[in-house]
């Protein structure tokens, strides 16, 4: 196939020769700092944009599919899986799990791509390097006693270095200021599902499954690379994402295997999120009860971050706002 005289397999060629470059590309390095100038700089964005001004949260972390094709028998064996690792039950898709950290404006500041799509996001934590980092002391002390840490979803232990929800709180009226502690820490938490949306707004072949063709190393290396644009952007100062290319979409409508939605979730910043990716790993599957026991019940003498944070919710008397009611 020819088009405006270059050969589809000569683009292609382009395509990688510009996705190699840009992954050994120093200035566009990805990896999670490790100087207390630098997570300062991270807990400052999110304490901008916290109400009740938290001051310690140093990035927000969540998992997302990268939609793929269902590999190939020799492909699966040549990563050293079965087929089905790559299949995600709760979106239905064949996939990769893709572990991310962004700062308060959507910029990823850490990824790791080591587990199929059936992985649950804290098998796929616990394979990253970031997570190795992190056991061994990476977060610094912020001003006065808190540790600087990560907000997860219930998907990630609640641990030294990364502050949970409370789980089952919703609705129950014994427990609101649990529910309280739970919406303030989900105002930051949701700025790496934003991240996300601004990712695959930006990019068009994250809306849909990557080709059978690419094998699970070039779909990694691309979605690297297209991480790194997405932080250069921001860089750039173009935190907005431009509209959708009609001719792209009308290739999307009609690709066979479809394309996945972003939504706004009725958010007042309209703030995009891709639900149809996200959320695939919040689950324990493939961990044992009681190892999942063990890790839970080691840090319980501790006072962990979240305990520090809910009393800092609870002591300022800062609550979950009630939808006020609308006179007819």
């Amino acid at each position: 196939m020819c088009c405006f005289g270059i050969a589809y397999s000569e683009v292609l060629v382009s395509v990688w020769v510009v996705v190699d470059a840009i992954n050994a590309c120093p200035q566009f390095r990805i990896m999670y700092p490790d100087s207390l100038e630098d997570q300062k700089q991270i807990a400052a964005g999110f304490e901008a944009a916290s109400k009740p001004g938290i001051k310690n949260c140093a990035g927000a972390i969540e998992g997302i599919l990268i939609w793929m094709l269902k590999p190939s028998l020799k492909e699966a064996k040549k990563v050293g899986v079965d087929q089905k690792k790559f299949f995600c039950g709760r979106k239905h898709k064949f996939g990769l799990n893709c572990q991310a950290v962004s700062d308060c404006c959507g910029r990823i500041i850490d990824i790791s791509i080591k587990c199929g799509g059936s992985s649950a996001d804290c098998l796929a934590f616990e394979a990253s390097e970031l997570h190795k980092r992190l056991e061994n002391g990476l977060m610094h002390q912020a001003d006065g006693n808190e540790w600087f840490v990560l907000f997860g979803d219930n998907a990630y232990l609640n641990t030294p270095y990364m502050a949970t929800p409370f789980t089952n709180v919703a609705g129950d009226p014994n427990r609101f200021a649990e529910d309280s502690y739970n919406f303030y820490h989900s105002q930051l938490r949701i700025r790496v599902e934003c991240a996300f949306g601004m990712l695959v707004q930006r990019w068009g072949i994250l809306w849909m499954a990557m080709p059978r063709k690419l094998c699970v190393s070039k779909i990694i290396g691309m979605v690297n690379a297209l991480a790194k644009l997405h932080n250069y952007c921001i860089d750039e100062v173009d935190q907005r994402v431009p509209p959708i290319h009609d001719n792209d979409h009308f290739y999307m409508m009609n690709n066979c295997h479809g394309y996945v939605g972003i939504m706004n979730n009725n958010n007042p910043e309209e703030i995009f999120t891709p639900p149809d990716l996200a959320h695939g790993g919040e689950h324990f599957d493939g961990i044992h009860r009681n190892v999942l026991r063990a890790q839970q019940g080691q840090f319980r003498p501790t006072v962990l971050p979240r305990t520090q944070l809910f009393n800092m919710i609870t002591e300022g008397h800062w609550e979950r706002p009630t939808q006020m009611r609308i006179r007819t």
